[in-house]
């Protein structure tokens, strides 16, 4: 067998080609974590803050419960994480509707505080 040794130059330009490698792969996986991060910031924003208002909103059922609610007749439950997951899906609707009605009250109150300044009595 044909076994050269490699010399010092030929060592740091495979580990360089290497760490390059490893350098993309790690650049990958960061990007794909930040765009879950940007496509879910509101589900996981309101989920952090309702475990950290309600941490004891999970089911504390033993395991006997749960068989003996297997056998009746199932029904439908609602949590506060439910609720809370509603609320974050109709909250673009929300703001939607919102937005405009801040943008008039703001406006309103800033042409109040212009006329008064230009216009008002001065003592």
């Amino acid at each position: 067998m044909n076994n050269q040794q490699k010399t010092p130059l030929e060592k740091l330009i495979s580990d360089r080609h290497r760490l390059q490698r490893e350098c993309a792969t790690q650049e990958q996986e960061l990007n794909a974590d930040f765009s879950y991060i940007q496509e879910n910031a509101g589900t996981l924003l309101l989920s952090g803050v309702s475990s950290l208002l309600f941490p004891d909103t999970k089911n504390k059922e033993t395991e006997e419960n749960r068989s003996a609610q297997a056998s009746e007749t199932p029904f439908l439950s609602l949590g506060f994480a439910d609720y809370l997951s509603v609320a974050q899906g109709l909250m673009p609707v929300a703001w939607n509707v919102v937005r405009p009605m801040l943008t008039a009250w703001g406006i309103q109150k800033a042409q109040r505080w212009i006329i008064k300044k230009l216009f008002g009595k001065k003592k």
